[in-house]
C-alpha cells in the first residue's frame, strides 16, 4: 500500500462512507449517521451499512456535523461490523 505522508485513504463499508486516517491520532469519517457510544476509550458510529468502532485512549469527537465527524486521540483499533 502506498503511503502518502501519514495520510491513508480508503473506502469502507459502502460508497457513501469515506474515511481518512492521519497516523494513529485522527480519523475523519464522512457518511456518519449517528454516534452510538462515546467515551474516552471507545467511539462507535453508525453508517449506512454498519457500525465503525474506534478504540484507544483519550478519544474525543473533535468535530461533528450532520453527516461527518472527526475522532481524535490515540487510536489503537478500528473495527467494522454490521
Amino acid at each position: 500500500m502506498a503511503d502518502i505522508g501519514n495520510y491513508r485513504r480508503m473506502q469502507c463499508i459502502n460508497m457513501a462512507t469515506h474515511m481518512e486516517i492521519n497516523g494513529n491520532s485522527e480519523a475523519k469519517v464522512e457518511g456518519c449517521r449517528g454516534v452510538l457510544e462515546y467515551d474516552d476509550d471507545i467511539v462507535r458510529i453508525k453508517t449506512d451499512k454498519g457500525v465503525v468502532r474506534f478504540s484507544g485512549r483519550c478519544l474525543a469527537i473533535k468535530c461533528l456535523t450532520a453527516d461527518s465527524l472527526v475522532v481524535a486521540g490515540f487510536i489503537t483499533c478500528i473495527e467494522f461490523s454490521n
